[in-house]
């Protein structure tokens, strides 16, 4: 299923750590600009050139100029003390070797300043090469990546718990059961004190690891199979744009909703709510039913009517993201091509994990909410009936999150093509936004849906998830 809001990626911003105060100082005299990082790490009885440029208070290279190189007793400059001193080139700028000593962890600051006055300063970490006091933290966005999902790792060198700037790490792909292909095997830590490496597994349901190295410290970051590997959107690509499937996941049930739209191109939904796995684990198969009920808008359970099977499905699954449809329902058949949709990312860590078949209780059995979770990003779908008590569905394909608890987006009603036995028309795609919907999840476990539509008062119903 997708629309003009339903595939999209949400920026992920990566705020700069602010630069020391003394990054660039204004001297009356003049300016000093570094040109080595900022912030860097130096291993123990390792040298590293350190290079700052001076201008005068007409923005002119001082070339020639003395400029005095100190540090607070974390290394040795070239003449093998604390303090040394050189002369600016032609370019203005001065530079000057600098060896760590091997004393473990020391936090300190190098300085050059220009005989006229202005000063650089760099914030330095020295250590010794010790793994047992080295760590690499990790974390995968989105939390839990789906085969054949593209990822990102972000891996943060650590010595105790301060960050490690400017070093290399390398990375590598441990294959296991399935494997997984990276941008780039080294990466240095920069400014911000981590490497980013973008991960492309290959698409099979198995696990590998992923493994980091720095300074003598390697460590792997499992990447396992997800418990729930078939819970997600699953569409027929752009090809039958407007529909869609969600399955939801418990053990190795499938709870499945197709959301299609009936002869006369309004939305409709059929619902296969369990079945039974072929002796392969390939194919899952079960009834599938049409229900009837009360208006959403005023909603009677005891109107809610299952009614007898409406016919047959069988999904069958190729691999991590490809699957196949075959049905029989109200007595027609069809074939339908399935891939999983990828439309989120995102760490998921800064949110809760929510993605689940949420309902009213018994007091409101008959209709219910999917909602699909990649990274920190929804998709929700709400089943549920129209004013004559026909199957309707309403979608919220996009959203932000208000609070680390609440997810806010539009809600829209679709209008499409006859989708039952027929050959599907994406040109017939009818997008309607009708109002606003939040789901507010609380701590204990259930949630809170509001919704208004075109501007009427706002309707406020409680969600638990359903069990099955």
């Amino acid at each position: 299923m997708a629309y003009s809001r339903l595939v999209f990626s949400m920026s992920r911003l990566l705020v700069a750590l602010p630069l020391l105060a003394a990054a660039a100082t204004v001297h009356a005299a003049g300016i000093a600009l570094p040109v080595s990082p900022q912030r860097t790490t130096v291993l123990g009885n390792q040298t590293q050139v350190f290079a700052a440029r001076f201008f005068d208070a007409q923005g002119r290279a001082l070339v020639g100029e003395t400029v005095r190189f100190g540090n607070d007793a974390c290394g040795t400059f070239a003449n093998g003390a604390f303090n040394a001193t050189t002369v600016t080139d032609a370019s203005g700028t001065a530079t000057m070797p600098f060896t760590a000593l091997n004393l473990g962890f020391i936090r300190c600051t190098v300085g050059a300043t220009a005989a006229s006055g202005p000063t650089v300063a760099f914030e330095v970490v020295t250590f010794r090469a010790d793994p047992a006091n080295i760590t690499i933290a990790t974390a995968t966005d989105p939390v839990e990546p789906r085969p054949g999902q593209p990822f990102r790792v972000t891996a943060t060198p650590r010595f105790g718990q301060f960050p490690l700037y400017n070093v290399d790490v390398t990375a590598r792909v441990v294959a296991g059961t399935a494997s997984a292909s990276i941008g780039s095997n080294t990466g240095n830590s920069g400014q911000d004190g981590f490497i980013q490496v973008n991960v492309t597994p290959d698409g099979r349901m198995g696990d590998y690891d992923i493994e980091f190295s720095f300074a003598g410290k390697t460590v792997r970051l499992p990447v396992k199979a997800p418990v729930n590997p078939w819970q997600d959107l699953w569409w027929s690509g752009y090809a039958e744009n407007g529909w869609g499937m969600s399955i939801i996941q418990h053990r190795d049930i499938l709870f499945t909703n197709i959301y299609a739209y009936d002869d006369a191109g309004k939305p409709t939904w059929y619902v296969m709510p369990s079945g039974e796995w072929n002796s392969a684990r390939t194919a899952f198969s079960g009834d599938v039913f049409l229900p009837r009920g009360a208006p959403y808008s005023n909603y009677d359970v005891s109107r809610f009517d299952v009614g007898a099977p409406a016919g047959r499905a069988t999904l069958t699954f190729d691999g991590a993201n490809v699957a196949s449809m075959d049905y029989t329902i109200q007595g027609r058949s069809g074939h339908k091509s399935l891939t999983r949709m990828f439309y989120g990312e995102g760490a998921a860590s800064v949110v809760p994990g929510v993605g689940d078949l949420w309902w009213g209780g018994l007091a409101q059995n008959g209709w219910g909410m999917s909602v699909l979770q990649q990274g920190r990003d929804l998709f929700t779908l709400w089943f549920t009936y129209d004013e004559t008590g026909a199957a309707t569905w309403f979608v919220m394909p996009a959203g932000s999150w208000s609070d680390s608890r609440t997810f806010r987006g539009g809600l829209y009603r679709s209008a499409s093509s006859p989708w039952l036995g027929k050959q599907y028309d994406p040109s017939a795609l009818r997008m309607s936004e009708l109002g606003w919907y939040s789901l507010h999840f609380n701590d204990d476990g259930t949630a809170t849906y509001q919704y208004s539509m075109g501007g009427a008062p706002v309707v406020t119903l409680p969600l638990t998830r359903i069990p099955f």
